[in-house]
């Protein structure tokens, strides 16, 4: 029984941190997209108006939308879900492994636009805002297809360990 609860205790730190991490991404998201493309034009960064709001509408509505999806978490009543505890050593690389990613190919491609655009640059070397957009929107494809899936089980369900699985049925 002390090794059932052991592993229902271990789940539910593991499901408690990824929960805790995808916050954090998400407002890190959010904040870093609304701050940089809505300064950006002010600040001499080479994506003029609209551009830099064609490029937070990419974004945001999915960093949004994962923070509605997490916050009406908050206020509901969980589904009980089983939780495979072989599974769970791979729970922190599917949480963090794609927003890692999103994040250092989209300031590849903001660095990379705004190296290749600025003043001292050859003309039509540089990126244009279309490619911008479409390395930002790939990179955020990445995002989505393992991040959805993660919110949808993190934030709706009350995950417990599978005691079926680990072998401990009582």
């Amino acid at each position: 029984m002390a090794a059932a609860s052991a592993a229902g205790d271990e789940t539910t730190r593991r499901i408690t941190a990824a929960r805790k991490w995808l916050i954090l991404a998400s407002l890190a998201v959010t904040g870093a997209d609304l701050l940089f493309f809505i300064l950006a034009p002010s600040l001499g960064y080479p994506l003029m108006y609209p551009d830099n709001t064609r490029i937070m509408q990419i974004v945001l509505p999915v960093a949004l939308g994962y923070l509605g999806s997490m916050t009406a978490f908050l206020f509901q009543n969980p589904q009980r879900l089983r939780v495979n505890p072989q599974a769970l050593p791979f729970l922190e690389f599917l949480v963090k492994g794609p927003v890692v990613i999103f994040a250092v190919a989209t300031i590849a491609a903001v660095v990379a636009f705004g190296y290749g655009n600025r003043q001292s640059a050859p003309i039509g070397t540089g990126m244009s805002v279309d490619t911008l957009s479409l390395t930002i929107s790939a990179a955020l494809g990445l995002l989505m297809v393992t991040t959805n899936a993660l919110v949808s089980f993190l934030f709706n369900a009350s995950a417990v360990a599978d005691k079926e699985a680990d072998g401990q049925a009582k």
